[in-house]
């Protein structure tokens, strides 16, 4: 049943991502929902939880982005090491809201997010290059 949650949220993932082209402030917006969504289901967050939890989670987003903006001219292992800090920060944060073994869930959930995001840009990317390359 989880396999199968998980395929109906990529190919929802993927058939989004597919449309036509949107501006940027419009992708991200669009790629912050689809990991809302995915979020929850891998979550399983009641609602109770999630009213807790997604304040949490965006206060989390907005330290890590000002921490990598802060640091986009440092060392990367310095900007890692201080995203790496902020995570462990904020696990405690979630564990709180949720419990320690959803808090790991959650991190292992976000990198799976990143993942199939990557995926999916790269294989835009290929599809791009091979339509140019027929032209």
């Amino acid at each position: 049943m989880k396999k199968i949650f998980i395929l109906f949220g990529f190919i929802t993932f993927a058939t989004l991502l597919t449309q036509a082209q949107v501006t940027e402030p419009e992708k991200g917006e669009r790629i912050k929902s689809l990991e809302i969504a995915y979020l929850t289901r891998q979550l399983q967050l009641t609602p109770e939880e999630a009213e807790k939890f997604w304040p949490v989670f965006n206060q989390y987003r907005k330290e890590l982005r000002t921490a990598v903006v802060k640091s986009s001219g440092e060392d990367q292992l310095d900007r890692e090491q201080k995203i790496l800090d902020i995570r462990k920060k904020y696990k405690k944060n979630f564990a709180a809201v949720l419990s320690n073994e959803r808090a790991q869930k959650f991190y292992d959930a976000e990198d799976r997010f990143k993942m199939l995001v990557k995926k999916e840009m790269n294989n835009r990317l290929k599809e791009r290059g091979a339509g140019r390359q027929r032209r």
